[in-house]
This record gives C-alpha cells, structure tokens and sequence, in this order.
C-alpha cells in the first residue's frame, strides 16, 4: 500500500467521524428537546454557561 492511499483512507475516516458525530449530536439534541421541552433545555444551557463563566 502506498503512503497516498492510507492518506486518503484516512481522510475518509476523518469525515465520516465527523458526518457521524454532527448527526449524533442532532439526534441527542432532538431527544432531550423531545424530554424536556425548549424552555427547560435552554435554560439549562444558560445554567451551565453562567457556571462556566464564574
């Protein structure tokens, strides 16, 4: 195997880690919007950002 092909079998790895990741991250997002409802999700992001920012 050539050093061009790992890299671009790599590459392809990387963006679909990627692909993967965003829609995972949709999925959870739509879940707890789903759970908890808008207002209670948001207001627990400005909880955990106010605490981050002390």
């Amino acid at each position: 195997m050539s050093i061009t092909f790992l890299l671009s079998a790599l590459a392809l790895v990387a963006v679909l880690a990627l692909f993967a990741a965003i829609f995972v991250g949709g999925f959870v997002y739509v879940l707890r919007m789903k759970r908890q409802g808008t207002e209670a999700t948001l207001a627990g992001a400005r909880r955990r950002r106010e605490l981050r920012q002390n």
